[in-house]
């Protein structure tokens, strides 16, 4: 999928200025995940009839500058630098309204631009196709999570069937830490501000974070689990004989972002990272990030990412950063070096690194043609200097470990919702939250899909009983709509022969199956992680 945000931005601003000639006070401009946006300061409602009348291409003159643009002595607060790029073709999306304060109510429109009527009218074909499997419609048809504006925007709670999926990927993610030798361990959502200071982040990082005063002493709610994971270290003299230590942790962390940025469970402000930090010797850092590298490919390739769907990016010194030149250049020169060393291609992607080091970062394309970043490896010669590490080396003197900051998944959330709307909500039956529906066709039959039922949990696969009075055909219906792989429907023949009937995905069918058989073949493919459904192919 191409990147339109800067001429989004121009279509944007364009918009603002068409409406601020017209008497209206646009305040601000952004892009979202699939649309720009204006924001206006109103009291009243605007029509979305109303705002497609100011959506027309007209020359304007702008000026921008740090977080602003100016058009036409019109100030509009903006992060996106607009293109050149002469947008003629517009579409407003919809309306939404926000309150930055009790007292001020902006009223936002959303839309897209297009320089060409080709590119509008591709776009809106892929939104209509990316709509049907828009991850917030499929969360709630399959009852995995939802938001609610008395929890707060960007925070969102799982729901049993939810917690399920997240809890699978944690499982697999512990097995793959455990084949590196992580150590898991646990850290606390709030440390005192001094812990910020040290690590940087209360400079760098504080328009994100959530800091406070309590009893007298100001606290910082954790954005990076990198300040605890440093303190495990520190709480004991490590040697050379110990390096590499590698810690890893299901970490939750909180980034205020902003309330025009967040979107279901891509962009949201509560984030649980399948997060990692390795401190060892520079002699051992190529090896580790070789072996990190080949690591993130497996598991990308495990759920069916692979190849030229897969991209690898060399992320640089960003302007804000801290450390040394030189610091930096060892710490580009080891991911670089790595990466040659396995013969991965990758891209450069200039200042775009983390403020404390540089980083590799994956990205995968997903059944949209979307790119989406996920695993992260960053090298950091900077927080062992800020944070005074240290081991014994060899003759006894006092040396400075590196630390590799490492997440395979990223978010697993966002990982979450990336998954749900590349497969269509139809997950591989290992991640799937109910992997097999048993259907009686009568009552009289029900203690036969009942025991069937319970074979199957005792195999530890995911099972559910439909014996509601519901007609056959809606009951399998329902099951298909939420995602179930297979469903096994059960009448007299059956329980008299000890068979079943077994249905899967694209409604293929297999009758008088052995039960025996059936158990056999889906508990294969459970805990292999297969990422077609298999069972059907083992049965026939």
């Amino acid at each position: 999928m191409q990147d339109y945000t800067s001429t989004w931005i121009k279509g944007a601003v364009i918009l603002a200025a068409n409406m601020a000639r017209a008497g209206y006070r646009p305040v601000a401009v952004g892009v979202g995940e699939r649309e720009f946006y204006v924001d206006v300061e109103s009291d009243k409602s605007i029509e979305l009839e109303e705002a497609t009348k100011f959506a027309q291409y007209t020359d304007i003159q702008l000026k921008v500058s740090d977080g602003e643009i100016e058009v036409n002595g019109l100030r509009l607060k903006s992060s996106h630098i607009p293109s050149d790029n002469k947008p003629r073709y517009f579409q407003i999306l919809n309306i939404s309204t926000h309150h930055p304060s009790p007292d001020r109510q902006y009223v936002r429109v959303h839309g897209v631009a297009f320089e060409t009527e080709e590119e509008l009218n591709r776009y809106m074909e892929w939104l209509r196709r990316a709509a049907e499997r828009d991850h917030r419609l499929i969360g709630e048809s399959m009852d995995l999570f939802s938001f609610h504006e008395e929890v707060g925007q960007g925070l969102a709670l799982f729901h049993p069937k939810g917690q399920l999926i997240r809890r699978e990927l944690m499982r697999y993610m512990q097995e793959i830490n455990e084949s590196m030798n992580y150590q898991e361990v646990f850290t606390s959502h709030v440390y005192r501000s001094i812990l910020w200071k040290i690590s940087g982040h209360y400079d760098m990082y504080r328009d994100k974070m959530l800091i406070f005063t309590h009893e007298d002493e100001e606290l910082g709610v954790k954005p990076m689990n990198c300040p605890g994971h440093i303190m495990i270290y520190k709480s004991r003299q490590r040697s050379y004989k110990d390096l590499p230590i590698r810690f890893s942790e299901f970490g939750t962390i909180y980034r205020w972002e902003k309330k025009g940025e967040l979107y279901g469970l891509l962009r949201v402000r509560e984030i649980t990272q399948d997060d990692g930090h390795v401190f060892l010797r520079e002699d051992q850092i190529q090896e580790e990030v070789t072996l990190l590298i080949r690591k993130t490919l497996e598991v990308l390739e495990k759920l069916g990412f692979k190849g030229e769907d897969v991209r690898v990016n060399l992320s640089t010194r960003p302007d804000e950063s801290i450390g040394t030149d030189e610091q930096w250049e060892k710490a580009t020169n080891s991911l670089v070096n790595a990466m040659r060393s396995m013969g991965v291609e990758f891209r450069v992607k200039e200042k775009e690194g983390a403020f404390y080091g540089p980083k590799i970062d994956f990205e995968i394309k997903d059944s949209l043609e979307r790119w989406w970043q996920l695993s992260t490896i960053q090298v950091d010669f900077n927080l062992p200097d800020r944070f005074k590490l240290d081991y014994v080396e060899r003759d006894g003197s006092k040396k400075r470990p590196v630390m590799v900051h490492r997440a395979i998944f990223g978010s697993i959330d966002r990982f979450m919702a990336i998954l749900l709307e590349h497969f269509s909500g139809k997950l591989p039956t290992w991640l799937s939250p109910v992997q097999v529906r048993v259907i009686p066709i009568s009552d009289a039959v029900s203690y036969y899909a009942n025991s069937i039922a319970e074979k199957l949990k005792k195999r530890k696969v995911r099972t559910e009983v439909d014996g509601t009075d519901e007609t056959l055909s809606r009951r399998i219906k329902r099951a298909y709509d939420e995602g179930v792989p297979y469903i096994v429907v059960v009448g007299r023949r059956e329980a008299e022969e000890v068979t079943v009937t077994v249905r899967g995905r694209g409604n293929v069918e297999v009758r008088g199956v052995s039960l025996d058989k059936f158990l056999a073949a889906i508990e294969e493919e459970v805990s292999n992680r297969e990422l077609n459904p298999t069972t059907l192919e083992r049965i026939r």
